[in-house]
């Protein structure tokens, strides 16, 4: 049987939602996506470079990583939040998922189109054992991606799972193109992952998968 590929991870940005209705849910924030950075097997891959710039260079230069270091920027979907900072990598590999990059042509903003059109679009791994996993409801055509680091699997779940709490209580961004959709795509992350790196919050174990008790 051949040996899954391991990779380590970083969450460089740790993201939050505008309201998160069960930690503050009388205030108006900004809105951050998480961005997670994959290192391994001679590669930098960023998933989810956000459109906050400077923050994410100062997490990168933390790191001891220039923008030119990144081989890869992957983008689980086509909401401005989660993409717009991928000009920050003009020589990096730029890959969106086949299906959710067509759903969008017609959709995107013209200030953004020159995102879409210059990613390249993949189907099943956006690296060696990085498999792309589809997670739809929020958008159509969402995706997630899944990796091992030190035998556990990892999900960079994006807006599949929002943050913790929503993840708790089977909750999904009112925004979502099927709401229902993103509830069964809570249910399938649920059985499928061991840590989650949500859209918008910190990462967190899995307690659900196995009929693990949360500590």
């Amino acid at each position: 049987m051949r040996i899954m590929k391991q990779y380590n991870y970083t969450v460089l940005i740790h993201g939050q939602l505008s309201t998160n209705k069960f930690r503050y849910p009388n205030e108006k924030r900004e809105v951050i996506c998480s961005t997670t950075l994959i290192q391994g097997n001679g590669v930098n891959i960023i998933v989810d470079p956000g459109w906050r710039d400077e923050p994410l260079l100062e997490q990168l230069k933390l790191h001891g990583l220039s923008p030119e270091q990144i081989d890869i920027v992957y983008v689980t979907h086509m909401h401005a939040d989660h993409y717009r900072s991928i000009r920050l990598f003009p020589q990096a590999k730029k890959l969106g998922y086949r299906k959710e990059i067509d759903n969008w042509r017609n959709k995107i903003s013209e200030a953004d189109r020159d995102i879409l059109e210059n990613l390249e679009p993949v189907d099943k791994e956006i690296y060696e054992d990085i498999t792309i996993v589809e997670t739809p409801g929020h958008t159509l055509e969402h995706t997630s991606v899944l990796f091992q680091h030190q035998g556990k699997q990892v999900l960079v779940a994006a807006d599949a799972v929002l943050v913790i709490e929503y993840f708790e209580h089977r909750e999904v961004h009112v925004i979502s193109e099927d709401q229902e959709l993103a509830r069964q795509t809570i249910d399938k992350v649920r059985a499928l992952a061991d840590i989650i790196i949500p859209g918008h919050d910190a990462p967190f174990e899995n307690w659900f998968k196995d009929n693990k008790q949360r500590s």
